[in-house]
Order: C-alpha cells, then sequence, then structure tokens
C-alpha cells in the first residue's frame, strides 16, 4: 500500500486580483490603426441605430469583447447644433467641414480619422476624414477586427443568413461600421463582455419590450425571435415556445396554500434551482396596479379569513412578484419598468394583513423613500381623508390608486426635457428626444409626503423644465440607494453588489428611422443603452475564476507506483455568479487519474459538473463561491509531471473560459516527512515550511494577498533563498 502523501500547491491568484480591481478607474486607452468603430450618432447611424444593438448582441454573444466609449464629463448641447448665435463646437459628419447638425447633440467621445467598412450607401474603403464620434459610440480593438468582421458582414448582408441563421431577422438596416486609419484615444467607459439573457414579463403590454427587441434584432436565449404579439393561453412561460417571456405564476412562484403560505422569493422563473439568477435583465412595461394588489386562491377571489382559506392553494399573488424582483435585483442585474408598472412596483408597501401576508422583502421602493401621509384634514386636492387608513389613524392618502404607497406621484408630459448626466452610459443620445403620452408620462416626488429619491442618489437623467423631482421621465439607480450610478469610467465609493432599476416615463415609445425624423424613437433607444450597461453585461459584474490543486508540489516516497490525494479547486472572487460551471483536470504525460468521482473520466482528464458558483460577497443559500473537488493521482516514476486544471461557465448567453492553471508535480526519492510534513492530516499548520495554513477558499480576499506574499517568503527560506 502507498504511504499517505502530504500534499499542498499554491494557488496562482494573479487574475483574481485584476478582477476585485475592476471597479478602479480607467485611464485613457489607444487603438491602433485596423480598430473598429460602431458609430451612435445620427450623422453615421441615423438608420440603423436600433439594429445596432442588435450587431452588439452578437458580437458578445459570439466572443468578441467591445468597449463603449464614453467621454467623462462631457455636455449636452440642447439647442440644434446649427442655431444662429448658439453653434456647436464640433462639426456634424466630418470635422472641419463647418457643417453643424440640425438638432442637439452632446459633444464628441473622440476624434478619430476613419474609412468604411460597412455602410449602406457607401463602398468599403471609401475615406471619411476626421469625424467627432458621439452617443457612446462601441470600438471593437484591431486585434479582434477578424473575428468581429465575420459577425459584421453576416449580420448586414441577407445573403449570408443562411449559413448563418443566428442573424436572420424581421426588422432588417444595414449597421455602419467605421475602420480606424489611424490610432486614436478615448475613454472607456463600460467593456462590453457578456450577452445578456433577457425575461420580458407579460404583464398584458409585454408587446411594447418585444417591439424594441425586435426593432433591435435582439432574440430570445432559444435563438428565436421576441413575438409580435401580446401572449395567449399556454404561449408563452417555461416549456412554451416563449420561454423568455415570463406570466406572473412563472414569476413569483410556489406560493403555498392559505394557511401555510411559502415566503421563498427566489423560487420564480428569475433564478436557478440553485436560487441564482437565471436572467440578466427583466421588463415589465405597463403592469397595472390593480393586478399587483389581487390575491387568488384556487385561482378565484380568496375568502374574507384566512381561516375560511385553510388548504386552498395561492395562486396569483401581485405583491410576491415584487419580492421575486427585489430578490433577483440582489445581484448584478438589471430591472426595467416603464409607465404604470413603474408605479406597480416602485409604491409597493407591505400589507401583513389578509389576504397578502407580506413580510418585509414584498416591498417595492427600489429607488425612492415611502412618504409619510398628513394627518387629516387635508390641504392637498390630490389627497383625500382616509378614516383609519394609516395603522387606524385618520390621514391623507392619495386620491389615485396608482399613488397609493409613494413614492412616486404621477407628472405631467413635459413639453420637452432636460437632459442631465450625458457622460452616464444609461443617457446615450444624439439628436431630439420626444416625450409622448401614457397614463403615466413621467413622475413627481411629493414634497407632501416628504418622498425623495433614497440616500440623495442622483439617479434622473431626462426631466422637465423644472426637474429634478418634478416631471422626471428617465431615472436609474443602484437598488435602495446603494451606491451612485456614475461616473461613468470604473465606479467611485464602495463596491456595488446589487443590481440596477431603470424607470422610463410614457406607455410607448415608437421605432421608426431615421431617428432624426423621429424623437419619439429615442425612448426605445434608452431602452437599448439599459440592456448593455447593466454589470452582468460588463466587466464589472463578470465573475473572476482561478482554478488550482490543493497538495504539495513535491511527493516524497521510498516505494513506486505512488499515489496521492488532490483537491481541484476553483475560486471565484468577484460579484458576479457562474452558471453551468464545467470543470476538467487533464493529467501529463506519465500521470494516472486513479479515482475522481464524481468526475466523468476519459483517458487522461477528469470532468466535473460544478453547475453554479457563487460571488464574492455572496448571499445567503447561494451555492458557494469556492470549492474543491477530489481526485487521487498515480505517478509510476521519478521526475516532474504537470496537471492542467481549465473550466468553461456560462454568464447570460456567452460561454466563457477561465484562464488555465498548469501545476508541476515533484515525485522524489525520500522519506515523505523529508519535505517539511506536518504529518498525515493533510494540512500544514500556517507557520509550516512552504505551506497554505488553509485553501484559498478560506480566504477573503485582503488575507489571501497577504498570505501569498507570507507563502512566497517562507518559500525563498525553505530554498535557501
Amino acid at each position: 500500500m502507498p504511504r499517505r502523501i502530504r500534499l499542498l500547491v499554491v494557488l496562482v491568484i494573479g487574475v483574481t486580483l485584476a478582477g476585485a480591481a475592476r471597479r478602479s478607474e480607467a485611464a485613457p486607452q489607444t487603438y491602433p490603426a485596423g480598430s473598429l468603430i460602431i458609430p451612435m450618432d445620427l450623422a453615421y447611424q441615423d438608420r440603423g441605430l436600433m439594429q445596432a444593438y442588435g450587431l452588439l448582441f452578437q458580437l458578445l454573444r459570439q466572443g468578441v469583447p467591445v468597449d463603449w466609449a464614453i467621454a467623462p464629463g462631457k455636455t449636452w448641447h440642447a439647442a440644434p447644433c446649427n442655431t444662429a448665435g448658439d453653434l456647436c463646437a464640433w462639426d456634424c459628419a466630418v470635422e472641419g467641414s463647418g457643417v453643424k447638425c440640425p438638432y442637439p447633440t452632446a459633444s464628441p467621445d473622440f476624434m478619430a480619422t476613419t474609412e468604411v467598412a460597412w455602410d449602406a450607401t457607401a463602398a468599403a474603403g471609401t475615406a471619411i476624414g476626421t469625424h467627432g464620434y458621439r452617443g457612446g459610440p462601441f470600438v471593437i480593438a484591431a486585434a479582434d477586427r477578424t473575428a468581429a468582421l465575420a459577425v459584421i458582414d453576416a449580420w448586414n448582408d441577407q445573403a449570408l443568413w443562411t449559413a448563418n441563421p443566428w442573424a436572420r431577422r424581421s426588422v432588417f438596416q444595414v449597421v455602419t461600421v467605421h475602420s480606424a486609419t489611424a490610432p486614436f484615444t478615448t475613454e472607456i467607459a463600460r467593456e462590453l463582455r457578456a450577452a445578456p439573457t433577457i425575461a420580458v414579463f407579460s404583464d398584458g403590454n409585454e408587446d411594447i419590450a418585444t417591439g424594441y427587441l425586435r426593432a433591435a434584432g435582439i432574440p430570445q436565449s432559444s435563438g428565436a425571435e421576441f413575438p409580435a404579439n401580446r401572449c395567449g393561453a399556454g404561449t408563452c412561460g417555461p416549456g412554451t415556445a416563449n420561454p423568455d417571456m415570463l406570466t406572473v405564476p412563472s414569476i413569483m412562484g410556489e406560493m403555498g396554500t392559505c394557511d401555510a403560505p411559502n415566503l421563498d422569493h427566489k423560487n420564480g422563473a428569475l433564478f436557478t434551482d440553485d436560487g441564482i439568477p437565471a436572467y440578466c435583465q427583466i421588463m415589465s412595461m405597463h403592469w397595472n396596479v390593480s393586478d399587483r394588489e389581487t390575491v387568488e386562491c384556487n385561482g378565484g377571489a380568496c375568502p374574507a379569513t384566512q381561516a375560511q382559506c385553510a388548504g386552498q392553494r395561492i395562486t396569483y399573488h401581485g405583491h410576491e412578484v415584487v419580492a421575486e424582483v427585489r430578490s433577483f435585483l440582489g445581484y448584478p442585474v438589471h430591472f426595467f419598468a416603464e409607465c404604470q408598472a413603474v408605479n406597480a412596483y416602485e409604491n409597493t408597501v407591505p400589507n401583513p394583513a389578509w389576504p397578502y401576508l407580506d413580510d418585509a422583502g414584498r416591498n417595492g421602493h427600489f429607488l425612492t423613500t415611502t412618504g409619510t401621509p398628513p394627518a387629516c384634514p387635508c390641504t392637498d386636492a390630490a389627497f383625500q381623508c382616509v378614516a383609519g387608513g394609516c395603522n387606524g389613524a385618520d390621514c391623507c392618502l392619495p386620491r389615485d390608486v396608482k399613488e397609493r404607497g409613494a413614492g412616486f406621484m404621477i407628472g405631467a408630459r413635459p413639453p420637452g426635457v432636460k437632459v442631465l448626466r450625458a457622460d452616464v452610459p444609461y443617457n446615450q443620445l444624439d439628436g431630439s428626444f420626444d416625450t409622448i403620452g401614457g397614463s403615466e408620462p413621467s413622475y413627481n416626488l411629493s414634497s407632501y409626503l416628504g418622498t425623495m429619491y433614497q440616500n440623495n442618489r442622483e439617479v434622473v437623467f431626462l426631466t422637465g423644465p423644472s426637474g429634478p423631482g418634478v416631471d422626471d421621465v428617465w431615472m436609474t439607480g443602484y437598488v435602495d440607494g446603494e451606491c451612485d450610478i456614475g461616473p461613468p469610467v470604473g465606479h467611485a465609493g464602495p463596491s456595488c453588489a446589487g443590481g440596477k432599476v431603470s424607470y422610463l416615463g410614457g406607455h410607448a415609445y415608437g421605432t421608426n428611422v431615421p431617428l432624426s425624423n423621429n424623437g419619439a424613437s429615442q425612448g426605445a433607444r434608452l431602452f437599448l443603452n439599459a440592456l448593455f450597461e447593466a454589470d452582468c453585461v460588463t466587466t464589472i459584474g463578470q465573475p473572476a475564476i482561478t482554478l488550482g490543486l490543493d497538495g504539495a508540489v513535491t511527493v516524497a516516497t521510498r516505494t513506486l507506483p505512488v499515489e496521492a490525494s488532490f483537491g481541484a479547486r476553483y475560486e471565484n472572487a468577484a460579484i458576479g455568479p457562474a452558471l453551468d460551471a464545467v470543470m476538467t483536470l487533464t493529467a501529463g504525460t506519465g500521470v494516472a487519474i486513479v479515482d475522481a468521482a464524481p468526475a466523468t473520466v476519459a483517458g487522461m482528464t477528469a470532468t466535473w459538473d460544478v453547475g453554479s458558483i457563487g460571488g464574492t460577497p455572496g448571499v445567503a443559500g447561494d451555492p458557494p463561491a469556492s470549492a474543491s473537488r477530489p481526485v487521487r493521482l498515480g505517478f509510476a516514476a521519478y521526475g516532474d509531471y504537470q496537471v492542467t486544471l481549465a473550466m468553461t461557465y456560462r454568464v447570460g448567453l456567452s460561454t466563457i473560459t477561465a484562464p488555465m492553471q498548469t501545476v508541476t508535480v515533484h515525485v522524489i526519492d525520500g522519506d515523505p516527512g523529508s519535505t517539511g510534513d506536518a504529518g498525515a492530516s493533510g494540512n500544514d499548520g500556517p507557520g509550516g515550511c512552504c505551506g497554505t495554513g488553509g485553501g484559498p477558499g478560506s480566504l477573503a480576499l485582503a488575507a489571501l494577498v497577504a498570505a501569498i506574499g507570507a507563502r512566497r517568503r517562507r518559500g525563498r527560506a525553505c530554498h535557501g533563498r
């Protein structure tokens, strides 16, 4: 029998540390000639702008990294750029031409000298000259040019759709792409790395969201187009032809019975079976407040008392939908609501009375505080005195039920908007923004109730002439005001592990192009901006997976062959969880895999279906961020042997490959204790020579860094250096 061998390998953490530092502010980046630019200003993308987002989705889906260039502190020129006496400092299409845009624009994000790579009317190679790219253009580095052009060609050329069916779509516009003929420098606000999975809430007005997605050419996770029509009975939800169109029952999950209600707020379709978000985004376009306030038992109205309902199943609960979304927002994801859906979510206040039986998790107010209704008599005409309306006391409550629980009151349709924070990715525009009508064209904070944006965060990007706080049209913030939404380059302040919430006033924006003549389509552009600003798409919310082998790099033995037990370890040091992770260990020449259960072993490779990997910091009940799988290896002779670990995992619709880790194991002639063994327990103590003091998953990041330094110092001492 082989002797018990003491094993230990130090985990390399360079990528882990890089992942932890992703929130630091980036420096300007220089791109070489040959880099590609997807313009997002109307001078060059007036007709193809919606479809540019679909192209962006496919580039990410097929593994091409894309950078979002936005100049920090850039300004918005509210008047048309050709206004006499108020001309823009930049030219519209070609810098130096003196021709100004006949619509408002933001200042350029960068200047670059380019030629046509793709255009509906100009041949490839046509010189453009120098252009001030505006509206948050997307940039692809020259190193990724070949891979990107293969996707772009298929997207823009219908003759290539048979060979590339992923590019097929009902709405078709050519997306303009430029190629840099000289190096250029720009700030990068977001590094986009994963194609998002997108859920649309089938709230009765889901065709608004699917209209925006179809205009962009963005498909469901199955690859099928989002449907043009509203959902019918049995046509939407998990297991149907439209798996990403989520119904109320699928989102709320199993509710239990009236006498034994289920208060698990992570058991609906927004989550995997192990409680990790199944989607990067969810969109709700016009969920009615009356639907939110509905509770049904056994498919109909609930009895008058809880006792009378004993044994009946809770089959519909609007407040639970809000709770599931709140739990969803505990991760680096994104929630978008438009029109009345904003009130339905934001103004939800938990009600412990029958039939709601709410706990604190059924709280909306993602961005706003809950107001305090004043005592009667009421001095605001929008309020009425309700006897016993506030915990038994008479108080003034909004007359409009959609404003109860505010939060948000309903604003008017503003005659125009002020554009705030033109440097925020959510707010990338070019051209006039036309407001639209609807039951909630804008939103007001209430001085009468004393409502405000949580933690006084700056979340308003488009507002009426008297805003913010009055007729606000476009708002985005981290849930519960956890952090500021900017600056756009990196993040300031504490780490923000939670999700982002976006609200847009107006019922249904258009998708008509050209945008220069269709300012009512700009709201759809904001919707599409939000899809790609979510942290789960960018490096900010990606996992940072490192791999290693628990055990000693040196195996000392007097007898051959020898077997030794290891642990194939993975660790995620970043906030983003990973889905469908698969880890492999490949044994080099001269190494045998003796046992790796429950892995599948084929030849020299053991494969583990790891499943979901939680983030750091984690959420209670989630799969762990680090763990190891046991493996026993055999060595027939003395010498040096290599073992390689690899992992793939999924974020959104993108399959990501973690950096491979190769470990060299030394098998030497000697007594097992001669290499600094602390015994047969399988672990050195923290001070053991060349020891680890425990697996890296047991250490916080800062402690892990310190431990690595200590290990290196001990290693030099162990080897006489």
